[in-house]
């Protein structure tokens, strides 16, 4: 079960991987803004890792 206390603790790799997987639903707009945060901060990362 993932939530604030056990990303805390998660490696790097798994954050990614959790990344990847969210998706929001269309009537939350506040989950559209930190899923587009969260693909823009992945897209920082990975530009970063070239």
């Amino acid at each position: 079960m993932t939530n604030p206390v056990t990303v805390r603790y998660m490696s790097r790799s798994e954050i990614e991987s959790l990344m990847y997987s969210l998706t929001a639903d269309s009537d939350n707009e506040q989950a559209q803004l930190f899923e587009a945060i969260t693909r823009r901060l992945l897209e920082i990362l990975e530009s970063e890792n070239r």
